[in-house]
Order: structure tokens, then sequence, then C-alpha cells
């Protein structure tokens, strides 16, 4: 783009979000499926819900340019909208938020996971993950308290790295303190510290509680595998290189947007025509909120970490598309 502090083509205004686990899917035929998960959110084809139209193509920012990594493909989105009634409550706790990225054949992919956040700080090196927890599938409208204390972290390109308890669990959630997930860390990797398995990918916030989408459940419904067997049929990227590529940050890239826009203003008004400029915090799909209850419950008191295990982050790169 011209007059940008890099090379190449750049989407402009384009939906970011973070990047999960890539690895590969043995469907029940024995076909395999180079594949990467993040948020269903995250590839909303759907009008009218308050999310961007994403066009079906997914690109990493890097400082070459926007680079193709492949396309959309299964993605369930069934979460509230934030000016929903407490009608929609149950559907913030069952609803399901995954999606799964087609790779492109000539995309080269790690099972390192690594980030940075906003302003490019990393908070720890790259953590190779093992696999993915397969947890026992609960029924709709079931809570478990099985995971209660258990260590979770998670990568976003927004927040970086950040290392918290889980609380909950329900079928298409787990509930979390402590991770601080923020627009643009949709989609990143959450993993369990102690076997740096998969968890699931960053989906939603509610107050300081943040959920984060079961990655077996995701699996299991995008390909029809039964419960148990995810690992059977799931195999994280063998490689642990760290990404060849540097990518640009969110400030970068809103910096970037801003200085395009004021050009793009320039331009038209000599023409005659002023645009209206939208606000550029719209580029980072809003996290779904559950509606506020008239009286939040009282989480469990969870013994403090003396010490946050500093773990891995894949430079979660954003999409646009």
């Amino acid at each position: 783009m011209e007059g940008s502090p890099w090379d190449g083509y750049r989407n402009i205004n384009s939906p970011m979000c973070s990047a999960g686990v890539p690895g590969t899917v043995t469907d029940r035929n024995g076909e395999k499926h180079r594949v990467m998960l993040t948020a269903g959110h995250c590839l909303n084809d759907a009008p009218d819900i308050g999310l961007p139209i994403v066009t079906g193509e997914v690109y990493v920012p890097t400082t070459e340019g926007d680079k193709r990594i492949g396309t959309a493909g299964a993605h369930r989105w069934e979460l509230p909208q934030e000016d929903a009634g407490l009608e929609s409550l149950p559907a913030g706790f069952n609803g399901a938020d995954y999606g799964i990225i087609n790779l492109d054949p000539d995309v080269e992919t790690t099972g390192a996971s690594y980030s940075i956040d906003e302003n490019g700080q990393s908070y720890g090196e790259p953590v190779v993950m093992t696999g993915i927890q397969d947890n026992e599938d609960l029924p709709r409208g079931e809570v478990s308290f099985d995971n209660l204390g258990k260590p979770i972290c998670k990568d976003g390109m927004r927040t970086g790295r950040a290392c918290g308890y889980q609380v909950f669990r329900a079928r298409n959630g787990i509930w979390t303190v402590g991770i601080g997930v923020d627009h643009g860390d949709s989609g990143g990797n959450a993993y369990d510290p102690t076997t740096n398995e998969v968890i699931g990918v960053n989906s939603m916030t509610f107050g300081p509680v943040s959920r984060v989408m079961p990655a077996d459940i995701a699996i299991q419904e995008a390909y029809g595998i039964p419960d148990g067997q995810v690992n059977d049929h799931f195999e994280v990227s063998d490689s642990t290189a760290q990404r060849d590529s540097t990518y640009r940050t969110l400030n970068e890239d809103m910096a970037a947007d801003q200085e395009y826009a004021r050009a793009q203003d320039s331009q038209d008004s000599q023409e005659g025509s002023v645009p209206q400029l939208v606000d550029l915090v719209d580029q980072l799909p809003q996290l779904p909120q559950v509606p506020e209850l008239p009286q939040s419950p009282q989480l469990p008191q969870l013994s403090h970490l003396s010490e946050s295990p500093q773990l891995a982050e894949i430079q979660l790169p954003s999409f646009e598309s």
C-alpha cells in the first residue's frame, strides 16, 4: 500500500481476530484436512447480527503485506446479542462459538503457542501443544465444577498471554477468571499449562469472567468425531519451529488505517466529496457478553498462584478478510 510503513497488499478496515492451534483432522472417511481453529464469530457470514460479514478468505498481517492462509470452513456462533434479555442467558453457557479455517497447501504451521500484545510485547516463550484436552461431553444445560481451580493460559493478539483459573464448564464453554480476554483476542489459543493440551479458543467475556470454547467439541461437531476420540482424529502440527515472518501489531494496523483514512479524506475533499469515517475500533469483532443478571453469583475463592507460569504463545496472527 502506497505510503504504508510496510510493502505489499494490505486489507483496510477488516475484522481482526486471533488464531488458534493448527493441525490435521482425519475424518471418519479417512480423508485428511489441514486446519486451524478460531472462534465462530470471527468467521461470521450472517447479516444483521452486529458483526462484520467475512468473505470467506483468511489472511495474516505480515510486514510484507497481508498473506492469505486459507478459507473459512465449518463454523457456528450461537451466542446472545448484548441487548438481549435474560431469556437468552442459557445461550451464553451453551451456545457454540467455533470456527475451522481450511489452510492452503503451501501454508507452514507450528504447534508452538505464542503471541504478542497490541504493542508488540511478549509475555513468555513459545509452548509446544501436545494434543487436545478431551473432556467428557456435558448435555446442554448441565454445568460441571470438575475443573474448578485448574490453571489455564491464553494467547491473543490484543492482550498477549495471561494465565488464570478455570471455574466451571458447560458443553460449549470453559468459564475462567484471570485470563483477561479482550476484543481482538477472540479465536486465540487457550491451553492447560500443566499438560500443554489445547483447551479451546477465546470466545467471550462477562466482566472479570472469560469463556473459552472447548476445542474437543468444535472438532467433534465439525467432523462427526465421537466423544473421547478427538485425539485419534486430530494431530497438532508436528513442527515446533517459530514463525518465519514478522507480523504487524494491532496498533500498527490501526495507525496505518488512520493514515489511509486521512489520505482518502484529503483526496475525496479535493474532489468535493468527504466520506463518513468509521470508528476504527469497529475492526475488532465485539466479544459477545452475557446479559447482566439482577444479582451476580459469587465466584468461589481460588488459591493465589505465587507466580504465573510464563508460557508460550503462537504469534497468533490476526485474521483479515
